[in-house]
């Protein structure tokens, strides 16, 4: 009897021992793949990322690319020189200033010609009507002596400068022979004068624009007479120094020193396009006396590039074009 009773109790009794057991040994999750509550919580407490939309009052500085770079070019002071489009057009190059000492020889140049054409007057009944070369070279001369008073480099005509533009308007401005003759003698007396003068200035008119710009033309003709031919350049190199360089440099500064006389322009009120082409036939000047020197220095080494030179120079005379078009259009394609 006893043998019937053990399956009876013994099956309820193991029943209840595999159910606390299967309770107790229930495998716990996997720890890398919970998520926490706490931290559900607190994600949606968190403000959504909102960047605002602010309107500029002011515009971003406008800058001017470079055509062979992606850098941008810092947009140059009225003053400084050199146009943020030149620096766009001749990206990878350097185009120097013009050298002091090439100045320095153009104004000895200008003072030994204005005597020469002077000498020539001695007697005439018509000093206005044939002295139309003196108030050019006088009047050029302002504008070389201006770059030499405002250059950084020193020269023996920097502290001068003031006085030599002075006695050389006094000369362009004469009406006879006599009064011609007294305002040289005090210009050549101005070439060591270096009491204080007017403050210089390119934004300040010096000298007239029609005579100036017949200096132009007078300058960059003697240029090309010197340079149109491998052999010509060869021998105008040869000169010390050579009058090429003084040239040029003269081209360079007498169209930046054009810049204020817009008024006396056929388009007054086109002071902005003015100023641009001043500049661009400055900058191909400039790039002219560099290509001289680079020529030189290259024959020095028999490597010498008279393409190259002639290239930078035709560039100069089509920029001269790229003005008249606009203001002289009946000078296009003159020298």
């Amino acid at each position: 009897m006893r043998t019937t009773l053990i399956p009876i109790v013994v099956l309820p009794v193991m029943l209840l021992i595999f159910s606390i057991g299967c309770t107790k040994t229930k495998p716990e999750p996997i720890k890398g793949n919970t998520i926490d509550s706490t931290a559900i919580i607190e994600l949606e407490k968190t403000e959504p990322l909102v960047i605002k939309l602010e309107p500029r009052i002011d515009p971003p500085e406008v800058k001017t690319p470079t055509e062979e770079t992606t850098e941008e070019v810092p947009v140059p002071s009225e003053t400084s020189g050199i146009t943020a489009e030149v620096l766009g057009k001749y990206a990878a190059e350097t185009i120097p200033l013009p050298p002091v000492d090439d100045l320095t020889a153009q104004v000895d140049e200008y003072i030994t010609k204005i005597g020469s054409n002077l000498d020539d007057l001695d007697g005439t009944p018509n000093y206005a009507q044939n002295s139309a070369d003196i108030a050019r070279d006088a009047n050029a001369l302002t504008l070389v002596a201006l770059a030499l008073g405002l250059a950084d480099d020193d020269s023996k005509y920097k502290k001068s400068a003031p006085n030599i533009i002075s006695a050389a308007q006094t000369l362009a401005a004469a009406k006879n022979y006599d009064d011609a003759q007294l305002a040289y003698d005090a210009l050549k007396a101005s070439l060591t004068n270096t009491a204080s003068g007017d403050p210089l200035s390119w934004s300040n008119k010096v000298g007239d624009l029609s005579p100036i710009m017949k200096a132009l033309p007078n300058l960059s003709s003697a240029v090309k007479r010197t340079t149109d031919t491998e052999r010509k350049l060869n021998q105008a190199l040869n000169k010390k120094p050579p009058p090429i360089y003084s040239q040029l440099a003269a081209l360079a500064v007498i169209s930046q020193g054009s810049i204020p006389n817009v008024a006396e322009t056929p388009k007054p009120d086109a002071a902005e396009e003015w100023k641009k082409f001043c500049e661009e036939f400055r900058d191909a000047a400039l790039k002219v006396n560099a290509a001289a020197r680079q020529y030189a220095k290259d024959k020095a080494d028999d490597k010498e590039d008279y393409k190259s030179f002639n290239a930078s120079f035709k560039a100069m005379t089509e920029s001269c074009d790229h003005c008249h078009k606009v203001f002289y259009p009946s000078a296009v394609g003159k020298d």
